[in-house]
């Protein structure tokens, strides 16, 4: 749902559809998703059936719902806002916070890759190159690097980025965010 026809809901409907995400986010870190079902997700939202069906057709487009508000959220938190900064220090501070994201929901995010869930972030994907490249296409960035392609440089950070992150949430023992960061220093050639 896009921000618009979500800032038209009202009050009770902002709660409900909260509710139905939290339940489903609870618990898809306590089963795999294919076991959790519409009326898993309603009793522990404590929200009638009739009520999920109100706002969702299906167990599926929750999760949807649930991964583009984790996007918006990622977005809108993870990207740095300070106009003087270079496009190294811009890259490698939006991968910190990405990380340091991703981190903080780890159980959450490994659930939603073992649901089958992974087929958004296409979705994602698409959203973080276009931002990037918008990024990459102003003054400060392309002074840096004239010959770099901004749409290839985004896809190509992007697309990594997402594999790596994919990669750190999958791994049984995770490398520590310091690691990948001093890693990631090498592949950011952009003064």
């Amino acid at each position: 749902m896009d921000d618009q026809k979500e800032n038209h809901l009202d009050l009770r409907q902002r709660k409900t559809r909260k509710l139905l995400v939290e339940a489903l986010a609870q618990l898809l870190v306590e089963r795999p998703y294919q076991e959790v079902s519409v009326v898993d997700i309603c009793q522990r939202a404590m929200v009638h059936r009739t009520t999920f069906y109100a706002h969702f057709n299906d167990k599926q487009e929750l999760l949807r719902y649930l991964l583009e508000g984790l996007e918006r959220e990622c977005a809108s938190t993870c990207l740095p806002q300070e106009p003087g900064w270079g496009p190294r220090e811009y890259l490698l501070t939006a991968g910190r916070n990405v990380f340091q994201f991703f981190a903080q929901r780890r159980e959450l995010y490994r659930a939603c890759l073992n649901s089958g869930a992974d087929a958004q972030a296409h979705t994602l994907e698409e959203c973080a190159a276009g931002e990037l490249c918008r990024l990459l296409t102003e003054p400060r960035f392309r002074e840096a690097s004239p010959q770099v392609d901004p749409q290839v440089a985004a896809h190509f950070y992007t697309g990594a980025m997402l594999s790596l992150i994919r990669w750190w949430l999958s791994s049984d023992d995770p490398l520590p965010i310091d690691h990948l960061l001093s890693n990631l220093e090498q592949f950011i050639p952009i003064q």
